[in-house]
């Protein structure tokens, strides 16, 4: 059985043909190769919140479920920052029109996280950012929040911008 293996997959393989290299042993190794990359991913880490929850704008108090900024929220007793985008500075703008796109991002965000089911994925090997907050990905019934602010101007891809909000 081995050397019949053998010879099918180096045998052929090495051997040449009339000029030709059969390809047929490399294509099958490459699927296997793939189907097994397929399957062996990790399973995304996504935490589901219970609904119905309503989200309103953070203010003194217990924190559990509540929008600090565009892209900071506290959901079910954590602190969490959306990793996949970069929204307007709230409490330390450099001017007054990112104040204003600030206040307008995190209306926006509370009003699309009290839209349906809000799920936040974890969306790569880091789990904390360097304030402690999560990072996580929302969606809202399976729709990205951040695209969601990114495609009305109130957002940033996180890492595409390299101009601030004031210029």
């Amino acid at each position: 059985m081995v050397r019949l293996i053998r010879s099918f997959f180096f045998g052929r393989w090495l051997r040449v043909q009339g000029g030709e290299v059969s390809l047929l042993p490399l294509l099958i190794l490459l699927a296997a190769a793939l189907a097994i990359s397929w399957f062996n991913q990790p399973e995304k880490d996504i935490t589901r919140l219970p609904g119905p929850i309503s989200f309103n704008a953070c203010t003194g108090g217990e924190r559990t479920n509540c929008v600090v900024d565009g892209d900071t929220i506290w959901a079910a007793g954590e602190k969490i920052r959306l990793a996949d985008i970069d929204a307007p500075e709230v409490f330390s703008p450099e001017c007054d029109w990112e104040r204003l796109l600030g206040e307008r991002a995190s209306a926006r965000l509370a009003v699309l996280l009290n839209e349906g089911d809000v799920a936040l994925e974890k969306p790569s090997s880091r789990d904390r950012d360097k304030y402690g907050r999560l990072l996580r990905v929302a969606t809202v019934d399976g729709r990205s929040v951040g695209d969601q602010l990114i495609a009305e101007g109130l957002a940033y891809q996180w890492g595409r911008h390299q101009r601030g909000w004031c210029s």
